[in-house]
């Protein structure tokens, strides 16, 4: 769990921002509370999920390493749990039901299991042709209105006639390799043997090479890539993770502007303290509360951040104004979501914000 909380430490606690380009937008990167409900689980086992062609051990490998990654569980170490599980005479591709997952978390001393299996795992291949235009010599050069050939330069300086080009249909040989997986996972509270958690991820990509020009990526990189991507969705509901959201600055005032400017490098404290002398000296000033909302949202003070956010709305109901808004309150009642999940594995929850109603 420490090793967790110095990895949020590193990132920027709850919140990193990064800047677009020189257009007024910015991008948020906010730390969202595990989606399913994760309290009292601090010591947690991945059992073998089952599968066609090693793809079950596959995801096993992925899941231990993924939640190993976050830090937020303790994982028991695939030698033990093989030791455990010997001890009882059992084995781990036997576990497939809530109740008997429930008794081997109980032999292993942990609080919860992680189980599943990968219901898809398939590849196919086919070509097809298409029609396509292509440009093909008429035998002819292109002429002036006087019927003279006209000549064209070359890279090197010289001349040369220019052709006369008509566009024809031809067949297009294409060859595609079609892949998808599927991956069911359940969570299984040790305790009371009920499934806390229980959801299926289905993903497909397709590659194509056009007339024999390289090479497909193996069935083996596909399907890999796409049982890593159920694994990473998988582990972003069992834990608090980071999610970047995308927003805009409103133009103003030579002031706002300025704040503007400071954001986008970064410097969002003096940019908070640009936009606070603005609507102190003119409470109208609608594009400057909607900015300071993303100033207060930029540094983690969600609840001052609805707040700028409700007096821009207020001023002027503009689409933009409403939405930030919106996602401002939500990342309020995410933030008391994540206090929560680290006081019930012991650890100190966040100071909660101060402030008046004004800036």
């Amino acid at each position: 769990m420490k090793r967790w909380l110095r990895q949020i430490a590193l990132q920027g606690l709850l919140l990193g921002v990064f800047v677009l380009g020189c257009s007024p937008r910015t991008t948020l990167r906010i730390m969202k509370p595990a989606a399913v409900d994760v309290s009292g689980i601090q010591r947690l086992a991945v059992l073998d999920f089952s599968g066609e062609d090693n793809s079950g051990l596959v995801v096993t490998s992925l899941f231990t390493s993924k939640l190993w990654q976050t830090g937020f569980y303790t994982l028991v170490e695939r030698s033990e749990l093989e030791r455990i599980l010997q001890e009882h005479a059992l084995n781990l591709s036997g576990v497939v039901d809530a109740s008997t997952a429930a008794q081997v978390g109980k032999m292993l001393g942990v609080d919860a299991v992680l189980l599943g299996e990968v219901l898809t795992y398939t590849t196919e291949d086919h070509t097809r042709t298409r029609k396509v235009k292509k440009k093909v010599w008429t035998g002819e050069y292109e002429r002036d209105k006087n019927g003279n050939i006209i000549y064209e330069k070359t890279l090197f300086g010289g001349k040369v006639k220019k052709k006369k080009y008509r566009e024809v249909l031809v067949n297009q040989k294409l060859l595609e390799r079609d892949a998808t997986v599927s991956v069911s996972f359940r969570l299984v509270d040790v305790e009371t043997g009920k499934i806390r958690a229980t959801k299926i991820q289905t993903h497909s990509t397709k590659a194509t090479v056009v007339s024999g020009e390289g090479d497909l990526p193996t069935a083996e990189e596909m399907l890999h890539g796409l049982l890593e991507q159920c694994v990473d969705e998988f582990v972003s509901l069992l834990t608090p993770h980071f999610v970047e959201i995308q927003a805009r600055f409103a133009r103003s005032d030579e002031a706002v502007n300025r704040g503007i400017e400071l954001a986008k490098n970064g410097l969002w404290d003096k940019a908070q303290a640009v936009w606070e002398a603005v609507v102190r000296e003119n409470p109208q000033n609608h594009a400057a509360w909607y900015n300071l909302g993303l100033a207060y949202e930029a540094q983690g003070r969600f609840r001052r951040a609805v707040r700028a956010y409700n007096q821009a709305v207020n001023l002027k109901a503009k689409k933009m104004y409403m939405k930030a808004l919106q996602r401002a309150r939500q990342e309020v009642a995410d933030q008391k979501r994540l206090q929560e999940q680290l006081q019930h594995r012991g650890e100190p929850a966040a100071e909660s914000e101060g402030g008046s109603e004004q800036p």
